[in-house]
């Protein structure tokens, strides 16, 4: 039966997944609507604004932004072109006994595990070089933009091409679909070798939202050496990407409802549209939505028992989660510029920004129910200072001692563990948190209590009020939920889709704009099909 044409979309959530839809939508002549609750664009990645101080709620560093990157293709594809500056070195994880540099460089980088792992370094470099080989095979079906489960024709996207040009490397990685990172680890005598494992759980819960024993070890691969594609960082951040991408939406035809917050949907089954409410009575209606808040929505549709959580697959991915679903806690802090000059930073941080994965010592694990992760300290570079590298300008003056640049820390934590509280015992434990966080910064960059002019603390209860939603971080990288039972974007609803980092395994940016493409393509088969060849 012929597919009944879709004209009017209603995209929800202005994040990297619903604003590469919209554009994608836009510009094939369809009238989209984009509903966002927030007042700046970027969702999850986005930022927001305090005394004229912007602070970035998502990562600085940019992958799939190399030339010829998956990334970089869906940003230019839309018309969306953004000058980025490579970096070499833009990682350190801080263990107890070690620190592991993470390097673009292929060659550094095997020197660097020989480097930091001298007990097992010829197990430790035959691991990588495994690793590496499935990486590749993995990224290149991300750049084939096929799309997990696989039910029509168009979800393959260029997946056929890709593996006729690469039969051997595809053939060799199919037996690995059902393994862990674990597994793999015990292949090489590895799982017993604790600094390693411990340095692989402190990338993996950033990266997979899961440690080893969980993480599917396909797309786990290369969430590990994504670096070794290219470690870009763009002008501003992602504040930069998320405000060009909503400038460019518009210049497309999409109209643009910040500040909205889509508090009902009601399916008409005669007319076969959807009714979209917000928090400030406007109603819509559209043939379609596309869901890209990773949240349910309430619906007031007569099947009440089937449609009051219509976008179940958002909560059956959740209900499938071998672990506690992520929040964060984090810090944002503004301190002074001349301070950090004066630290031994492996970049210069007026340009460059540079994170460390401190490694969870007994105090953080125990507090934060998070034994196996990290806290995450990123310092973030001034805009003015990326403009004038990239513009091929002189060199910005030294650092005032007025100004003052952006320290992010933050640290997972079971998020049921802060919306059960109540308020008096949650402020005691936000307080709690955030010195132990302090203390553990302190000793890592020693003067950041004395250099902090402005601390801000957010908790999964700030996520909730802000983003409605308490949970970070995306889809866990399972074997389950990569690829034995992907939900992808479409849904039991008639013409309801998802979209999101709660929607595609694995979270970044990257991940997120690719489940917008999928969204779209679920709607039109033609979306996508001028990104270039890769």
């Amino acid at each position: 039966m012929k597919q009944r044409a879709v004209s009017h979309i209603g995209v929800i959530g202005a994040g990297m997944a619903g604003l590469v839809a919209s554009m994608q939508l836009a510009r094939l002549g369809h009238s989209v609507q984009l509903i966002e609750r927030a007042k700046y664009p970027g969702g999850a990645a986005g930022y927001y604004v305090r005394e004229g101080v912007e602070y970035p709620t998502g990562a600085t560093i940019s992958f799939g932004m190399e030339p010829g990157g998956p990334l970089r293709a869906l940003l230019e594809d839309v018309g969306v072109h953004l000058p980025s500056l490579a970096m070499e070195h833009s990682v350190d994880v801080v263990l107890m006994d070690r620190v592991v540099h993470v390097y673009s460089d292929r060659v550094r980088w095997m020197e660097e595990l020989r480097r930091a792992f001298p007990e097992r370094a010829v197990e430790v470099v035959e691991f990588w070089k495994r690793l590496e080989r499935t990486a590749r095979a993995v990224y290149l079906v991300s750049k084939s933009y096929a799309s997990l489960p696989i039910r029509t024709a168009t979800d393959l996207g260029r997946l056929p091409r890709t593996v006729l040009n690469h039969p051997r490397l595809f053939l060799s990685s199919v037996p690995e679909m059902r393994l862990t990172v674990e597994a793999m680890l015990k292949k090489y005598q590895l799982n017993d070798y604790a600094p390693f494992c411990r340095f692989l759980n402190a990338q993996l819960l950033d990266a997979a939202q899961v440690d080893i024993s969980h993480a599917a070890w396909l797309p786990s691969a290369v969430a590990l050496d994504i670096y070794r594609y290219g470690t870009h960082v763009v002008a501003g951040g992602f504040t930069a990407i998320a405000q060009s991408l909503l400038q460019q939406a518009r210049a497309l035809g999409v109209q643009v409802w910040m500040s909205h917050t889509v508090v009902g949907a009601d399916y008409d089954s005669a007319a076969k549209k959807w009714r979209l409410l917000s928090n400030r009575r406007m109603q819509l209606e559209v043939d379609a939505v596309i869901n890209a808040t990773g949240r349910a929505i309430p619906t007031a549709h007569a099947d009440h028992a089937t449609a009051n959580h219509f976008d179940s697959a958002v909560e059956a991915l959740q209900a499938r989660s071998v672990e506690s679903r992520w929040g964060a806690v984090r810090l944002d802090a503004l301190v002074s510029s001349q301070w950090l000059r004066s630290l031994d930073l492996p970049v210069d941080a007026s340009v460059y920004p540079f994170a460390f994965q401190l490694a969870t010592d007994e105090e953080v694990g125990t507090l934060l129910e998070d034994p196996n992760g990290a806290v995450y300290v990123t310092i973030h570079p001034r805009k003015e200072c990326q403009l004038e590298v990239l513009e091929g300008r002189e060199a910005v003056m030294p650092c005032r001692p007025e100004d003052g640049q952006v320290v992010t820390v933050s640290v997972h934590t079971p998020a049921m563990g802060w919306i059960s509280l109540d308020k008096d015992t949650y402020q005691l434990k936000k307080a709690r948190v955030a010195q132990v966080l302090m203390n553990r910064v302190e000793k890592l960059l020693p003067g950041f209590a004395a250099n902090t002019r402005v601390c801000r603390v957010g908790t999964p209860l700030t996520y909730q009020r802000y983003l409605n939603k308490a949970e970070v971080g995306g889809q866990p990288l399972t074997v389950t939920a990569s690829l034995v039972k992907p939900r992808g974007a479409r849904t039991e609803r008639s013409q309801w889709y998802v979209a999101g980092d709660t929607v595609f395994p694995g979270p970044g940016t990257l991940s997120s704009a690719m489940s917008g493409l999928y969204a779209a393509r679920a709607i039109d088969r033609r979306a996508g099909r001028t990104v270039p060849l890769l």
